[in-house]
């Protein structure tokens, strides 16, 4: 453990070990390889193997390539990814004591060469785990991950080890060795309860598929499940067609039905304008079809160039009549160039259908009771839809009423609603699945206790690599057995597109080959992690800004200024502020000449909480360092409200921690209310050399 800690200061510009062996005590069990990966063999529980087939051997250190290097050419594992050969590259990890570990991490090809192309076929990976001599495969269910070139894919398990266990993490060269570079950082930790577990991303419909069933462009659209007879009836829409085809949900495009123009299949008797999608279904009693739609082109005179609308079925989905639109963006914009309202995720509480959208930019919500819309839709028309106001309640017009925000603003992630809601039966949660064209782009999934109020998204698809230029649109909500009607258990797929290429626009895009791709993940929901009393801001740490409550920001140490969020970079996994040594990893920060640098949790419930840190907190030291003063900080709203110290007293001076010191903490009781933001705060001092601090607070509330 020292020289982990050793490893994590070393990132963080200090150039001298950690002497202090009470910090040690301060970091939770927490094994990241990226802060972990080391020259020399089984440091910091890490260990650089090859498999041949038969069994493990280690790779050696090469000095001048700065990488492990096994018996086959391009057998290499670096700090910065892996490449197979002949033999499997494999990163293992040792357990130091017996427990149940949380076992995350994103395998990423960082090689976008063209997925069709079978002499670059990508790789294999999954994570076995040995006990004595024993091996079992311990992810994914199925043989492997399968990842194209391009491709990215997540996974979240427990297991339960004993002392000195390993788990191995495997990547296999598929067919070909050619550019087979994967970044891979696994991560265990102790103690930490997820929300759901994922299994392997499955490929369910490539091009041919697309080709196959009609749609010949692209996905467009969020594919529309609707169960039939023991198969399924999967709908989609794209540029003014509407496909739809059956089959199962492993392989749903074994049987083309139809891939028409929309308005083969749409009437319209009422001559509405605009191009017409649908995004998501839902079956009547009667077992009509009652289809949410995302309108484009719309006149911007009446709706805007965006909206939403009702189609109605009552032939099975052999035709959709249009009742009309329902929902406008408070400003109807003239263009389709900004404004997209996304949509239509919907879900049903207490006799009323909720449709989330987004404006601007981040999902809102509108209802209407259903009795009502469907009693419309039998008359062949729509009813009144509201608008969520954060003020009165639903009482906003659908219509180019203003509509108030149901999650928190994504300030580096873009949370859109082309996507599907549901209710959890198992969790008593409702979920909401979209895409992010932010930050390392993705899907994500997001949970509310009501269908107003949801969280900050949590990832299930997303690269460390910000600057991935692929796209995860169109997401789907499927439970294990196809039903649907907005409703699952505790396990469900994820279905979602995925683009290899984006922007859509380059001239080397391949529309046909790069956009022609639908996968689907199983999500299996975890209670435990929905009802943790306490967090650590160690090993709850990512690269993802508001995930598991977290946040990084810095300020400018005066009365009444505000944080502002820091920067993550994949090049070094951490965060960046404005000046060049304003840093936070997942041990430690480090200010900057000027600005304070603060972890940030914000509060789920109203309680009391008890803010701890084992080990109390130790500032390095150098020749000229002069310490830091650290703070506790809260503000009541969000970063842009002034803060008030809470620790030291309110009218105390901050505490300072002395050069190559560790400062003992006393737990001290905190009250919280729900929403607020306690900051850990460090600030420079006088100067800020040497100013690398490990400190890692754990917040648990009082019963």
């Amino acid at each position: 453990m020292l020289a982990l800690v050793t490893c994590a200061l070393m990132l963080l510009q200090i150039l001298r070990p950690l002497p202090a062996a009470a910090a040690v005590e301060a970091l939770p069990d927490d094994y990241q390889y990226a802060i972990g990966f080391a020259e020399t063999k089984n440091t910091n529980e890490w260990s650089y193997l090859q498999w041949d087939g038969t069994a493990y051997s280690e790779m050696d250190w090469k000095p001048l390539e700065h990488r492990w290097r096994g018996n086959c050419e391009f057998c290499i594992i670096a700090r910065s990814g892996m490449h197979p050969d002949v033999n499997d590259a494999v990163i293992g990890w040792t357990a130091p004591r017996a427990g149940t570990v949380t076992v995350r991490g994103t395998i990423d090809s960082r090689d976008y060469g063209d997925p069709a192309n079978h002499d670059i076929d990508g790789v294999r990976a999954f994570v076995r785990q040995r006990s004595g001599s024993t091996l079992t495969k311990v992810w994914p269910s199925d043989a492997y991950q399968e990842i194209r070139p391009g491709f990215m894919a997540q996974h979240i398990f427990q297991t339960t080890v004993a002392a000195g266990d390993q788990l191995l993490f495997h990547v296999n060269k598929n067919g070909t060795t050619y550019n087979d570079s994967t970044s891979w950082f696994p991560r265990i930790s102790y103690g930490y309860t997820p929300k759901f577990a994922l299994d392997q991303a499955e490929l369910v419909m490539g091009p041919d598929d697309f080709e196959h069933i009609g749609i010949n462009d692209a996905l467009d659209a969020s594919v529309s499940v609707v169960p039939k007879n023991g198969s399924f009836d999967f709908y989609h829409s794209s540029g003014g067609r509407l496909q739809k085809f059956r089959g199962d949900l492993r392989h749903p495009a074994q049987t083309p039905v139809y891939h028409d123009q929309a308005s083969v299949r749409f009437t319209n008797l009422n001559q509405f304008d605009g191009t017409w999608w649908i995004e998501n279904i839902y079956r009547t009693p009667e077992g009509h079809l009652l289809a949410f739609c995302h309108i484009e082109n719309a006149n911007p005179a009446t709706s805007g160039w965006w909206a939403g609308g009702l189609a109605y079925s009552t032939d099975d989905g052999e035709h959709f009549q249009i009742l009309g639109k329902t929902i406008a963006a408070e400003v109807k914009q003239q263009t389709g160039a900004n404004g997209n309202i996304g949509g239509m995720p919907f879900v049903v509480k207490d006799g009323y259908f909720y449709v989330y959208f987004t404006e601007p930019g981040v999902p809102t919500v509108a209802r209407a009771p259903v009795t009502e819309v469907l009693d419309a839709a039998r008359r062949g028309t729509v009813s009144t839809w509201m608008k969520l106001d954060r003020n009165s309640g639903f009482t906003s017009p659908g219509m180019n009423g203003v509509g108030g925000w149901v999650m928190p603003a994504g300030e580096t992630n873009d949370y859109g609603t082309h996507g599907d809601a549901a209710y959890s039966t198992y969790l008593g949660k409702y979920l909401m699945a979209g895409g992010s064209a932010g930050a390392g782009r993705g899907v994500f999934l997001a949970f509310g206790d009501d269908p107003t109020h949801f969280e900050t998204p949590t990832w299930l698809l997303n690269s460390d690599a910000v600057n991935k230029p692929t796209l995860s649109p169109y997401e789907t909500i499927v439970n294990l057995d196809g039903s649907d009607n907005g409703e699952v258990g505790r396990e469900f797929y994820v279905y979602f597109g995925y683009y290899f290429v984006w922007p859509r626009d380059e001239p080397t895009t391949d529309i046909a080959k790069e956009f022609r791709w639908l996968y689907r993940q199983k999500v299996t929901l975890n209670a435990a992690g929905f009802n943790r009393s306490a967090v650590s801001l160690g090993t709850d740490y990512t690269g993802k800004h508001g995930e598991n409550g977290l946040d990084y920001v810095q300020r400018f140490p005066a009365p009444g200024m505000r944080y502002f969020m820091m920067n993550w970079n994949d090049q070094d996994l951490r965060w960046h502020g404005d000046e060049q040594f304003a840093l936070i990893d997942s041990v430690g920060m480090h200010p900057g000449s000027t600005y304070d640098v603060a972890r940030a949790w914000q509060a789920p419930r109203t309680g009391t909480v008890r803010v701890s840190a084992g080990g109390g907190i130790f500032t390095a030291g150098g020749s000229g360092a002069d310490g830091v003063r650290i703070t506790i900080n809260r503000s009541t709203s969000s970063f842009k409200s002034p803060v008030v110290t809470v620790w030291p007293a309110w009218d105390s001076p901050a505490a300072i921690v002395a050069p190559g010191t560790t400062l003992p903490f006393a737990p001290v009781d905190i009250p919280v209310t729900k929403g607020e933001w306690l900051y850990f705060n460090v600030n420079r001092n006088g100067n800020n050399g040497y100013d690398t601090t490990v400190w890692v607070p754990q917040i648990a509330y009082l019963p």
